[in-house]
């Protein structure tokens, strides 16, 4: 296998940065937060003794939900990892908009920049973070021009 292969550079599509952002939030919006209660619910339940049924399946349901809980865990610290590989600031506003959930006008004073301009870093850092996921998982948020 090549460099090449490897890094797949081949692709010259011109993403579009409206839909690629709007695919992120969507993504942190719902299914980063169900990797969330996934990954800190215990899977392991108390014994109860009451309407015992017996289980004729040959599958391990606790091991299962264990395997889950565990994958869930790798996805959200890749996850952690893309969104901290970001740009500094490209960063704090992701974090701010997407994990924090603050107001526009909590951004603004924090940062010190405008809507716009914050806006406009936002939609890189969609960008860098939906790139980032893709080549480390098998999550592809990014969306490309006609």
């Amino acid at each position: 296998m090549q460099l090449s292969d490897l890094l797949d550079n081949n692709d010259n599509r011109e993403i579009d940065l409206t839909k690629t952002r709007i695919k992120v939030t969507n993504f942190m919006e719902n299914q980063y937060q169900q990797l969330k209660y996934l990954a800190n619910t215990s899977p392991l339940q108390s014994v109860s003794y009451d309407n015992i049924k017996v289980q004729t399946s040959q599958s391990n349901s606790i091991e299962s939900k264990a395997i889950k809980q565990l994958q869930a865990k790798e996805y959200l610290r890749i996850i952690d990892d893309c969104i901290n590989s970001l740009d500094d600031i490209q960063a704090k506003i992701f974090k701010y908009k997407l994990l924090e959930h603050r107001t526009e006008y909590d951004i603004t004073e924090l940062t010190g920049y405008s809507r716009a301009h914050i806006y406009n870093i936002f939609k890189y850092a969609c960008r860098e973070f939906a790139k980032h996921l893709n080549l480390v998982t098998d999550i592809d948020l990014l969306e490309y021009k006609e």
